[in-house]
């Protein structure tokens, strides 16, 4: 039997709004949680980003909402980050229907009297960042004490973002029978200890996504020289709807956007020297479509939401293989398709086989012309369940080769030993997953066999499962072979 919002015991009026917005039936992480939310239970929701778990809280909060009073809100929502109180909000109000709701949000970089005059006028949900709320606390702008029902969302994210302290000096102030209700991608570690000291006899949902509902990513690693970086990213957005391209620093989130609007593409910079009203300028031309690609370091684009976004490109290595998940974990939501690529110099070869390892798949790093056409058909191959191969492959040799002045430094350029036929000008499709092959094939000098040749060139197409705890488990699949002009 089909689940319904009105089955799962939903007022009428949310209802309303929900269909107001063009959502008909719960998504799996609502289906499992929306009964017990609305009993008052204290829930654990396991669930990756974009899987709707904003409604399957939200839709609890607005049903069971209690008016709050000046300075004393009913409902908390407790956020890491900037753009996702403003998300969750957005969401909020938009499907609260005829319901009479006020929803406000708290979160620094923009003036904290606006929301000190909101909190004093009443809010009945808050929605709010941890550090701006603690300030508006200390302030005695706003008082936890009659709160009835919080939500921790991306608790995961919170804790490695160092929150946790100021998370629970939260909840410590809060009514001690509160609804609390928490939804992470993993439930382990901080989030664990923090569960069994200030939750409930918890109720807990997981959500594993189906395969045929899984995140559609494909994956690419590919070298190009450092001078060459920014042509190439160039002509892989120009195959993309919207793209977001993750740096390092400020400063090179600056000077990689101007360097790609030289190149004609509409690109604007995000990071956190700019002005929150700024940051949500972009977000905004972003959205509507008039930037097409977004320049962001880590810290600015964390709990970015933007449906359309086919292609994350990690311009500069990201910190470790956690920063890796939530970089790529931006494209690729609802079931949508997407493309993560990851672009290297030659000399980051054994630096990304590293990455890879603890990702747990072996992906070839193709060394490539940043002019390629077919760079721009990455979203396209996907979108098509295929991959794209290039004829060469970054051949990744033992540091200790390369000794003394002029050295190779760990590696080398070409595709020797590995077979050419139809190479590199194919599409080879293969599950709609997260593509990645554990198989090997090079042997320890860099070499490869002709025998192995063939075993690789037959795992480039594999899938991968990108779900909570098995991201990037492989599967192995033959790529069909599809020739395109290059």
């Amino acid at each position: 039997m089909t689940v319904s919002f009105a089955s799962l015991g939903v007022d009428h009026r949310i209802i309303a709004g929900l269909n107001s917005q063009g959502i008909t039936e719960p998504l799996p992480i609502q289906a499992v949680t929306l009964k017990d939310a609305l009993l008052g239970r204290d829930i654990c929701g396991k669930a990756q980003t974009g899987s709707g778990k904003t409604l399957a809280f939200g839709i609890a909060l607005l049903q069971q909402n209690e008016q709050g009073q000046p300075k004393h809100p009913r409902s908390l929502v407790i956020v890491p980050t900037r753009e996702l109180a403003v998300q969750v909000r957005d969401v909020l109000a938009s499907v609260a229907g005829p319901r009479q709701v006020r929803v406000s949000v708290a979160y620094g970089g923009v003036s904290i009297e606006t929301q000190i005059r909101a909190l004093k006028r009443g809010v009945d949900i808050l929605v709010a960042t941890p550090g701006r709320l603690i300030d508006l606390v200390n302030r005695r702008a706003v008082s936890l004490s009659r709160i009835t029902s919080v939500v921790l969302d991306e608790a995961d994210r919170m804790a490695d973002m160092g929150f946790m302290p100021q998370v629970e000096e939260i909840l410590s102030q809060t009514f001690s029978e509160r609804q609390t209700m928490l939804f992470s991608a993993t439930l382990d570690g901080d989030v664990d200890r923090l569960i069994k000291r200030y939750m409930n006899d918890p109720v807990r949902h997981e959500v594993v996504s189906e395969t045929d509902s899984a995140p559609k990513m494909t994956q690419y690693f590919v070298s190009v020289d450092d001078r060459a970086k920014v042509e190439a990213v160039a002509t892989m957005v120009a195959g993309a709807e919207r793209a977001l391209v993750f740096v390092k620093t400020k400063r090179g989130a600056d000077e990689v956007a101007d360097h790609l609007v030289e190149y004609g593409i509409r690109a604007s910079a995000m990071h956190g020297d700019l002005r929150q009203s700024a940051r949500n300028r972009v977000l905004e031309r972003f959205i509507k479509g008039s930037v097409k690609v977004v320049v962001a370091t880590d810290v600015a684009a964390r709990g970015l939401d933007v449906s359309g976004l086919d292609l994350v490109i990690h311009f500069d290595l990201p910190e470790d293989h956690k920063a890796y998940i939530h970089r790529s974990g931006r494209t690729a939501r609802g079931g949508a398709v997407g493309v993560v690529v990851t672009v290297l110099t030659p000399r980051q070869g054994a630096e990304v086989q590293g990455l890879q390892k603890s990702l747990g798949v072996t992906v070839p790093i193709y060394s490539v012309d940043p002019s390629d056409s077919r760079l721009g058909l990455l979203v396209k191959a996907s979108q098509a369940n295929e991959t794209i191969e290039f004829e060469d492959l970054l051949e990744i040799r033992p540091k200790t080769m390369s000794k003394g002045r002029g050295g190779s430094s760990g590696y080398s350029k070409g595709g020797r030993g590995f077979s050419r036929s139809g190479a590199g000008r194919s599409f080879g499709s293969g599950e709609p997953s997260f593509r990645g092959s554990r198989s090997g094939g090079t042997s320890r000098s860099g070499q490869a066999s002709e025998g192995n040749s063939r075993e690789r060139r037959e795992t480039f197409g594999n899938a991968a499962e990108y779900g909570s705890d098995s991201r990037f488990r492989s599967t192995h699949v033959k790529p069909h072979k599809r020739s395109y002009a290059r």
